[in-house]
């Protein structure tokens, strides 16, 4: 699933998608759980289903306190689809497992063959940007995953993306990408400005899954419903402050908005 540099992709969150005019082009699905035994269950009827390869997280109710550790847990749970891509989900914001991702990737291809990259969902980009020089000979797939930060980790070697906010915010930043791709690199930050001032903006709100979920069915359309306990559904304060915040970005494409620019966007 490594993507090409002159194809990079914007990506959903939890199953990896990447997206082609088509349809679906791969189809990676996560399988971390709190149990080994779940994570390989679920490893195994992602190959039955005809998956292009797996993700997991490092567990985080027992959490793995050494690299050599957590390599063992997800060999365990690589083992159980031998035919698929591995990936590892690191994320240590929300697993506690501080496990530095440029330690883990050295040498894990010994024990891990199928290993083929990681998403990285991190603001240490040191890190991220140590494992992109130190496995340049692996060809690994580096999918980063903080969608507000995502054109420092292009220019660190990033070769794609994984994010929730590209559910909804998917055009502008593939006009980031097409900018990054173009090496007009001012045109590419203000596109990642105009994204950030969003991003910043619901975060003061008070961002989250639920906020997620009420973003996207504005932006679609479609009733996402609500989220499951212990999370709560997000406030009509929040939703039509965002709704306002998005069509002054132009961010909404619905028929009774005027047509925006890049430079309106405030």
């Amino acid at each position: 699933m490594a993507f090409p540099k002159k194809k990079l992709q914007g990506l959903v969150a939890a199953t990896i998608t990447p997206m082609t005019e088509n349809g679906l082009d791969q189809v990676v699905i996560h399988v971390g759980a709190l149990s080994l035994k779940e994570s390989q269950e679920l490893a195994q009827h992602a190959a039955e289903i005809g998956a292009d390869g797996i993700a997991v997280i490092a567990p985080f109710f027992l959490k793995p306190w050494t690299k050599d550790i957590l390599i063992n847990f997800l060999k365990e749970v690589a083992a159980a689809a031998p035919a698929l891509p591995f990936y590892y989900y690191h994320i240590p914001a929300l697993t506690g497992v501080k496990i530095r991702a440029e330690e883990l990737l050295d040498g894990i291809q010994d024990k891990i063959p199928t290993f083929q990259g990681l998403k990285f969902s991190d603001t240490d980009l040191l890190d991220f940007g140590q494992c992109v020089d130190q496995n340049r000979q692996q060809q690994f797939a580096f999918l980063f995953g903080v969608d507000e930060q995502l054109l420092s980790a292009l220019v660190m070697g990033a070769t794609g993306a994984v994010g929730s906010t590209y559910n909804y915010l998917g055009k502008k930043t593939n006009q980031m990408l097409e900018a990054f791709e173009r090496k007009d690199l001012s045109l590419a930050l203000n596109y990642q400005f105009c994204i950030q001032r969003f991003i910043n903006f619901v975060v003061k709100l008070g961002f989250g899954v639920s906020q997620t979920k009420a973003i996207m069915t504005l932006v679609s359309g479609i009733p996402m419903g609500p989220p499951r306990l212990p999370l709560q559904k997000a406030s009509r304060e929040f939703t039509d402050s965002a709704e306002a915040k998005l069509k002054s970005l132009d961010f909404l494409s619905f028929t009774d908005l005027k047509d925006g620019s890049l430079e309106a966007s405030s």
